[in-house]
């Protein structure tokens, strides 16, 4: 997304009072530290509890392979890009234990993830992901860039999810299934 596409994200599609979330962000695209500047940078505060899984393809081996704690923040290295098993574990350890209304995953970005795994991997994952939020009571965000794939792949993903926003001429255009 743009910067000035960022900015509005947090400012309109995230719940009033971000310090107060706990927050999940799979992040295919930056580092820890830079998701999290960027998530003060616009929310104007740190959530209250994160975990940030960085995903990326020379990554360790093993479940909790890079695991670190500070503060109220948790980094942990994911085994690899294409380990949609692992990652949907860890997914769900988070939300066995911080699960609720006040929880938001972000997942950044289905454009990447795409890279590594085929459409009909990524939609069974995301199927019971989106499920798993569901029982949960909790939120996710998940970031594509619908220009860089077909029609096909976009209406596929999309048919998964309770609302669609996209970002058109500075404004949030949301649709609901």
């Amino acid at each position: 997304m743009s910067d000035r596409a960022r900015r509005s994200y947090f400012e309109t599609l995230l719940p009033d009072n971000p310090a107060a979330l706990d927050v999940l962000s799979v992040n295919y695209r930056s580092s820890p530290d830079q998701w999290l500047d960027e998530w003060q940078r616009y929310a104007g505060d740190r959530p209250r509890r994160c975990a940030i899984v960085s995903i990326e393809e020379s990554a360790g081996s093993g479940a909790d392979a890079g695991k670190t704690r500070s503060d109220s923040n948790t980094v942990i290295q994911a085994n690899s890009p294409t380990d949609l098993t692992g990652l949907g574990i860890t997914i769900s350890q988070y939300l066995d234990g911080n699960g609720g209304p006040q929880t938001v995953i972000t997942l950044e970005s289905l454009t990447i993830l795409l890279q590594y795994v085929d459409l009909q991997r990524a939609f069974r994952f995301l199927h019971v992901l989106a499920n798993r939020t569901i029982e949960s009571g909790s939120v996710t965000h998940y970031h594509m860039d619908p220009t860089a794939h077909d029609e096909q792949t976009v209406v596929t993903l999309e048919s998964l999810f309770d609302a669609v926003a996209e970002f058109d001429d500075g404004e949030w255009i949301v649709r609901c299934r």
